[in-house]
């Protein structure tokens, strides 16, 4: 599999579906002149054939943001499924 320009392989360490909006937590490589490594994503289509965008973009249907500190990340994963579910 060829990575096309702009994406990298997504490494997910947890998955879950809110609303069934999938929302995804994971690492990849670094983006071009960026240390960021860890990754919120959400929405359908965002993961295609295991490949994630390397820039940050975000909507209500789709987005992926990219971390340098894995608390971070964790923390905005958490807060992404409670405004998918109209908690926060």
């Amino acid at each position: 599999m060829e990575n096309s320009c702009g994406t990298t392989k997504a490494n997910v360490f947890e998955t879950t579906e809110v609303n069934g909006i999938p929302v995804y937590y994971g690492a990849g490589v670094n983006p071009v002149n960026s240390p960021a490594q860890f990754f919120v994503a959400w929405g359908k289509g965002v993961l295609a054939s295991g490949l994630i965008h390397t820039f940050n973009s975000q909507s209500e249907e789709q987005g992926a943001l990219w971390f340098i500190d894995e608390d971070e990340a964790e923390a905005q994963y958490n807060r992404i499924q409670k405004l998918l579910a109209g908690l926060a």
